[in-house]
């Protein structure tokens, strides 16, 4: 786990707020599950949202992944894609929901990539779904 990271972990069991629909590529129609990352700023107003992509890359990505020394993550994960849209907004939390084919919820702790960019981002809470 990187440094500092672990204390800013909040695991909680997670329902839905609200929806956000997704346009899933042919790609991830098959058994994956789905995961979305939503960022909010202090006052609980949502900045910006990213979900995992399997077909989609971007140098932020790669950066992070080679400097945690796995240089194969190099696939667009939902934490680094919401981070990238709310640039330059005042990011405090960012929860992550990961849902099974069934609907379920499942575990969305953060990679060690992710956990990087989230530190990196200057992000004070982080929930996940267990």
């Amino acid at each position: 786990m990187i440094s500092g990271i672990h204390s800013t972990l909040l695991a909680t069991t997670l329902k839905p707020t609200f929806v956000i629909q997704i346009n899933m590529d042919a790609s991830s129609k098959r058994n994956r599950q789905h995961i979305i990352a939503k960022i909010y700023d202090k006052s609980g107003n949502l900045l910006s949202y990213g979900v995992n992509s399997y077909v989609k890359t971007h140098p932020l990505q790669a950066h992070y992944a080679g400097i945690v020394g796995q240089p194969y993550r190099i696939y667009l994960h939902a934490e680094v894609q919401a981070i990238i849209r709310a640039r330059g907004k005042a990011m405090y939390k960012i929860r992550i929901e990961r849902y099974d084919a069934k609907g379920n919820p499942a575990n969305a702790c953060p990679c060690p990539v992710c956990q990087l960019a989230i530190k990196e981002a200057g992000i004070k809470l982080v929930e996940y779904t267990t």
